[in-house]
């Protein structure tokens, strides 16, 4: 999809959501629901669930630790996190200009299904379901720890901007400013601390609870793509079916499919074995002439004489078998050779949209099959299971991430700018209160611009 393409689609959602609003506000619906204006977007407020959040603050021992915990968390990933992008930004601009046009554009900033590449459609509901925990974590904890030093909670409340774009927890501001830093810095650093509390139990129920029941569903050549029009499509070969006997060779891998392919030839009819979906196939197909074939898709084949009289059945391209071994390995402990492997398993989107292979979704799942105790559900619930918490896991991890960032209005740039103000009345002991706010104002704006343009850098400088 190209970036005018996406942006069509982007208007035309946006102006459907402006005419319901409209409609609605109209009517008096979003007055009767407590519904009003915040820009663009839609505020709701309620005083519902400040009880709840009252009760779990009772516990002030365990969550002023879970605040200094989390201060220290997140200021250790603010610092990994722009180290990251400042280096990432210098690898960016010894980029070609082909490799610049080939990165991604601004559309895989949005958290919208459909219009991020890496974010289809048919991932809408993990996708919401990922973001609602996100938020409600998130702006619970803010509130358990304002709660916690007694300082006022005025509401709750959600942002929608087409899709549930943020929560709040209203804390009465002029409170909070009195507030001691350490107070605050841990109200601030609560929210990304709880959604890295997600991450982690996340991960433990994926890989600890859920993939142990994942095996291989039977040695073979897996099918990673075939060619349109080929011996291959017309038997029902597709990506996923792993191929386990060509004529009497058994096949074990994909050396041994290609050791047996190439021992055929044109107009030669095997016996061909293979797992479709869990369940086993054996057919018999003519093979076509390899150079022929070759011939009329000269885009995906390098053609050779010696290629005349072989067989052809269309196979494009296996899985590799490393491949497929190291990803199961990966879903079963993400910490696998770190950080590589936890890096891999964050990237699984990102490598289904780029190279098409992603191990959790369909067809690749047929590879699998569910064991143990686990295998009492359907398959396909095991798999919904399985991509529900990936994306709790994505989405959380994501969340925690952008928001340890030191830009204000992020909790990660408010958490800088008290860092900075405690700095200075450490080194500048009687400096007045504006000095020090003007101090605090401009480092703070100077360190969001530098922020704000390594995180726009990689999506525009393609077009630079």
């Amino acid at each position: 999809m190209t970036l005018i393409e996406s942006l069509l689609i982007f208007i035309t959602i946006l102006l459907l959501y402006a005419g319901c609003v409209v409609l609605l506000h109209k009517r008096g619906v979003l007055k009767k629901y407590n519904i009003s204006f915040y820009g663009p977007a839609l505020m709701w407020r309620t005083k519902k669930g400040i009880q709840f959040l009252q009760n779990r603050a009772a516990h002030q021992r365990f969550w002023r630790l879970y605040g200094n915990t989390g201060i220290v968390f997140c200021y250790v990933t603010m610092v990994l996190m722009t180290a990251l992008m400042v280096m990432t930004a210098w690898l960016i601009f010894g980029f070609t200009a082909e490799q610049r046009s080939a990165l991604p554009g601004p559309e895989v900033a949005l958290v919208l299904p459909g219009i991020n590449p890496i974010l289809p459609l048919e991932y809408l509901g993990f996708i919401l379901l990922g973001l609602i925990i996100a938020i409600i974590v998130h702006e619970f904890s803010h509130g358990i720890l304002t709660l916690v030093d007694r300082l006022k909670v005025k509401s709750l409340g959600i942002l929608y901007l087409i899709v549930p774009i943020g929560a709040f927890c209203e804390p009465d501001e002029e409170e909070v400013k009195k507030a001691r830093i350490l107070t605050r810095m841990r109200i601030y650093a609560a929210g990304p601390t709880a959604n890295f509390v997600v991450v982690l139990l996340s991960l433990l129920v994926f890989s600890a609870v859920l993939m142990p029941a994942v095996q291989p569903v039977h040695e073979g050549a897996i099918v990673f793509t075939i060619d349109a029009g080929s011996p291959a499509e017309d038997i029902g070969l597709q990506t996923g079916v792993i191929i386990t006997h060509l004529n009497d060779t058994e096949i074990s891998n994909g050396d041994d499919y290609f050791i047996a392919w190439n021992n055929t030839y044109a107009n030669q009819t095997v016996t061909i074995s293979f797992m479709k979906r869990g369940t086993p196939y054996t057919t018999t197909v003519r093979l076509d002439d390899k150079y022929s074939e070759y011939a009329q898709r000269p885009t995906i084949y390098v053609n050779n004489e010696s290629y005349k009289g072989k067989g052809y059945l269309g196979v494009q391209s296996l899985l590799r078998d490393s491949v497929y071994n190291d990803y199961l390995a990966i879903l079963k402990n993400p910490f696998t050779n770190f950080p590589q492997g936890l890096l891999t398993f964050y990237s699984l989107p990102l490598m289904g949209y780029f190279a098409g292979y992603n191990p959790i979704i369909a067809p690749f799942t047929d590879s699998y099959q569910i064991t143990g105790p686990l295998e009492v559900l359907p398959a396909s619930l095991f798999w919904i299971i399985i991509n529900a918490v990936y994306w709790i896991f994505w989405l959380n991890l994501a969340v925690s991430l952008f928001n340890v960032l030191p830009m204000v209005p992020l909790d990660g740039g408010f958490l800088f700018n008290d860092g900075v103000r405690a700095a200075i009345l450490r080194l500048k002991k009687g400096i007045k209160e504006d000095t020090k706010e003007k101090i605090v104002k401009n480092v703070s704006l100077f360190v969001s611009l530098l922020i704000l343009f390594l995180i726009v850098l990689p999506f525009f400088i393609k077009y630079i």
